[in-house]
């Protein structure tokens, strides 16, 4: 579905007092964030939809961001709060199954409310939000639950435009910018790219409460987030860019920039980072098989299943499975270097 953001500002006041009933949430996950994390609070808490809250959890900074969370905190008392990131139980440091970044936002969502009429949005710490993203957002996932129920788990993003670290625009578009599709979202495309970008998301309550347990191995949150309501609820899209995405030297994933032929080459020349992230990607899958497997259909059982079993296929038999279940990337290249590079693994596939 799509959104305009120049009708969101037209309509912004009635839109607003739609929606000021609502209970909205932003989760920020810090760490060693002093350089600009002030600039996104301000961006966020300055919305024409303010936030109800603003959880951060910070993951141990020794850059001076806990002192700084502290002076806006006693700024914003009743909107901004901090809370301590639980290294306990599920939310251990597991860095080679989840990434610290990912386990901070997995620890932050076990801190929401599930009910319907909940939102929530996640944040990175050296953004910095347009005006009225909340409010767009917002007014998109009202949409679909008026379509749906608002007890339907539902995910929207948006695009973004990706800066420098001094926000000099880079590219007004995240999908072009990298050529991926933000409108690919079945689960078996899903399996094999994500276009969902975790700084763009908002979730509604009964999306959130698939999140109360971490996986036990993910890509990175985003990703496990997109396949959940790819799964169990619905996508939607927003092609506006409703934020500014920094690129620095301290970001946790970057906006690639290369597709086609040259992603095809550096794919070949890099071989070593090809075969681990596709084993992340494949112990996702099969982390998300076995945490959800109660919950699927049939079908999606077997679209999990068959995702699995491309590491035990030659380049010809993988071919075939791609294409009848569609595990294809955005570009034919792409899915070509799939079928080549994707590693082999002998081990049987739990069925």
């Amino acid at each position: 579905r799509n959104s305009s953001r120049n009708n969101s500002r037209n309509n912004s006041t009635g839109r607003g007092e739609a929606v000021m009933s609502q209970h909205i949430t932003v989760l920020l996950a810090a760490y060693n964030g002093a350089s600009y994390i002030e600039e996104q609070i301000r961006s966020i808490l300055g919305q024409t939809l303010p936030p109800d809250q603003l959880l951060i959890s910070d993951d141990d900074s020794t850059d001076g961001t806990v002192e700084l969370l502290v002076r806006l905190q006693a700024e914003y008392p009743s909107v901004l709060r901090l809370v301590a990131h639980k290294r306990e139980g599920d939310y251990q440091d597991r860095w080679d199954q989840v990434p610290a970044p990912a386990m901070n936002f997995f620890w932050l969502l076990s801190q929401v409310s599930t009910r319907p009429g909940e939102y929530i949005l996640l944040s990175d710490q050296d953004d910095v939000w347009y005006g009225d993203k909340i409010q767009v957002l917002l007014g998109e996932i009202k949409e679909l639950e008026a379509e749906r129920g608002d007890d339907h788990p539902i995910l929207v993003h948006s695009d973004l435009e990706v800066t420098d670290q001094n926000l000099n625009i880079i590219n007004p578009s995240l999908f072009a910018h990298n050529g991926t599709n933000p409108y690919r979202n079945t689960l078996a495309q899903l399996l094999v790219e994500n276009p969902v970008t975790g700084g763009a998301v908002m979730l509604n309550g009964p999306l959130a409460a698939y999140f109360q347990t971490p996986p036990k191995c993910c890509f990175m949150h985003d990703w496990w987030m997109a396949l959940t309501a790819a799964c169990f609820g619905t996508i939607g899209f927003v092609p506006q860019a409703l934020y500014q995405y920094r690129q620095h030297g301290d970001n946790s994933l970057g906006a690639g920039t290369k597709a086609g032929v040259e992603q095809a080459a550096e794919r070949l020349n890099r071989q070593k980072e090809v075969e681990k992230n596709y084993q992340l990607m494949f112990d996702q899958a099969d982390a998300f098989l076995w945490q959800f497997c109660d919950r699927m259909t049939g079908e999606q059982k077997e679209t999990l299943t068959a995702f699995l079993k491309l590491q035990r296929q030659n380049p010809l038999k993988r071919a075939l499975t791609i294409r009848k279940y569609g595990f294809r990337k955005t570009s034919v290249i792409g899915t070509w270097a799939q079928c080549v590079t994707m590693p082999g693994k002998n081990e049987k596939i739990r069925e």
